[in-house]
């Protein structure tokens, strides 16, 4: 397990990962298949159910580690935890991921980005040390993330939009840590003005 850590390690070292506002990290779901790969652990996928016209799928995965212990999970997803427009290729990155954390035993501590909504799904690259140029990006918290995207817009409609896709998060926010929660409540009300004016 130490040579899987080191190259998780390693991810964060290079920003090539998504740091929750609980200090948790999210690795992409390339990385999670790479490190199945160097680490000899086989993954099996079955289409549990799909409902097409609603847009909700479960996909089962098996991670079967390199001494044949099987690790079994669902990866599911429906309108409320998804926008992609692939929901199936979702659900199955999600079952898929889970099932190789937990072959693992990483599942709880480490986190797939398919398991989170409206952040970034694409790694700029799996992870290949080049010791003369290391890549470097700035981890930015999921918090941040939506006060951005909030903040940026540029008309009332779009604002409202994204204030309305993201407020059960900033309800729970507000539970979780009302300082961080007030202080971002704060800036968007002032934006919310400012866009009133225009």
């Amino acid at each position: 397990m130490d040579k899987v850590q080191d190259y998780i390690n390693e991810l964060i070292k290079h920003g090539i990962c998504y740091q929750l506002d609980n200090g948790k990290i999210a690795l992409y779901h390339k990385d999670i298949e790479l490190m199945a790969r160097r680490f000899h652990v086989n993954i099996d996928i079955q289409l549990v159910s799909a409902d097409l016209k609603n847009r909700c799928a479960v996909v089962k995965a098996i991670a079967k580690d390199k001494y044949g212990i099987c690790y079994t999970s669902l990866g599911e997803v429906h309108p409320d935890n998804n926008s992609f427009e692939f929901f199936i290729a979702v659900a199955e990155k999600r079952a898929v991921d889970r099932a190789i954390l937990k072959a693992f035993s990483l599942h709880g501590d480490y986190y797939s980005v398919e398991e989170l909504n409206n952040v970034p799904k694409e790694s700029n690259s799996a992870f290949t040390p080049t010791p003369n140029e290391p890549k470097i990006e700035k981890i930015v918290s999921l918090t941040e993330d939506i006060e951005t995207k909030i903040l940026s817009q540029k008309t009332l409609k779009g604002f409202n939009e994204m204030l309305s896709k993201y407020s059960n998060y900033l309800d729970g926010l507000l539970n979780k840590d009302p300082d961080k929660a007030n202080k971002l409540l704060l800036a968007i009300q002032e934006k919310q003005q400012q866009l009133k004016k225009e």
